[in-house]
């Protein structure tokens, strides 16, 4: 009998051993539902100042064409996938596969480049473990990840919101490692090149402040929240290939970044928020004066339209590039449903 040799094999293995002291986990429907009620928008964070540093007060600038080619070369983002697999009495149980990676444009194609890492996956069994059975688990050499709670153990809802934001740090973790690696790799090398990644970058800027490093942000709800009124007025008004003034932002614990807003699409074709990107960068004085220049980049980066994903209005080409390979490379819903019903 050949051994198991991916966390899924082993699983298969150990929960056809078990199924019948295991109780079966919510359908992958109802696990979706679960989540949305308790996660929040992943940017919504405090923000403890905003500070317009290019001009006395916010304006609308127009993003005109620039002559230099763009150095946006290399994206990274990142997916999760997790689902409760099975409930260990009251515990639920659950399965997380993450993943990040850098694609890179060469000669005007997406590519994995082969002389450094690109692609980092892990995955585990995430649970309280001193109620579930982690001597068992490990000894079929499935991986796991303590969800550490105080006692009495947490109501169910309660439990689940600790679990998903233990998964989602992992995630962040995995990204920021790639990223740094990525920085590290560009600055010895005296590259010009631009790495892009999505989401926010102060915890990058913190390790690497001077790193030719953007992030870019689909949802900002903190920073908005952080607006003034007039702010707002300026921001939502922007017209198609518009960019804010930039600002500063700082969180509580974080490093300060530049940041802006840029209108990539016609907002008179969807919602307010149609179109509208916030990018950072890091609070560096000397990248003022680039802010015009990487905009116009982004901008270019808006063809192909990055259909049929419904966030094409915010979402780059490149980074829905990143997000293929990567669910390419992950296990399928079916897969996990199908361990599911083992129990």
């Amino acid at each position: 009998m050949v051994s198991p040799t991916t966390t899924l094999e082993r699983l298969r293995h150990y929960l056809r051993q078990n199924q019948s002291r295991l109780r079966a986990a919510p359908t992958q429907a109802e696990q979706v539902d679960m989540l949305a009620q308790i996660q929040q928008p992943s940017d919504d964070y405090p923000v403890a100042s905003l500070r317009v540093v290019e001009h006395a007060e916010m304006r609308a600038i127009a993003v005109r064409p620039v002559s230099q080619s763009n150095a946006l070369k290399h994206f990274l983002d990142g997916i999760q996938r997790q689902r409760i697999l099975y409930y260990e009495g009251m515990v639920p149980v659950f399965y997380a596969y993450l993943s990040a990676v850098v694609r890179s444009r060469v000669d005007r194609k997406m590519c994995c480049l082969p002389q450094t890492g690109s692609l980092v996956r892990r995955d585990a069994l995430y649970a309280p473990l001193r109620y579930v059975d982690a001597q068992g688990l490990r000894q079929q050499g499935i991986p796991l990840r303590d969800v550490e709670i105080d006692e009495p153990l947490p109501a169910h809802p309660a439990l689940i919101q600790l679990t998903a934001n233990r998964i989602s740090n992992d995630r962040e973790v995995l990204e920021r490692e790639l990223a740094e690696q990525w920085m590290n790799w560009l600055s010895t090398k005296g590259s010009e090149d631009w790495l892009v990644v999505d989401g926010a970058i102060a915890e990058l800027v913190r390790i690497i402040p001077n790193a030719k490093v953007i992030g870019l942000a689909k949802t900002s709800v903190g920073v908005e929240r952080a607006l003034t009124p007039e702010q707002m007025q300026v921001v939502y008004g922007l017209r198609k290939a518009e960019r804010s003034s930039v600002f500063t932002v700082t969180r509580p614990g974080q490093a300060t970044v530049y940041s802006w807003f840029l209108r990539l699409h016609d907002p008179t074709k969807g919602s307010l928020l149609y179109g509208l990107l916030r990018v950072e960068m890091p609070a560096n004085q000397s990248l003022l004066k680039q802010v015009d220049t990487l905009s116009t980049w982004i901008l270019e980066d808006r063809v192909p339209l990055a259909v049929p994903d419904t966030r094409y209005d915010r979402l780059l080409y490149p980074m829905r590039d990143c997000e293929q390979y990567l669910r390419a490379h992950a296990p399928s819903a079916a897969q996990l449903e199908a361990l599911a019903q083992l129990v």
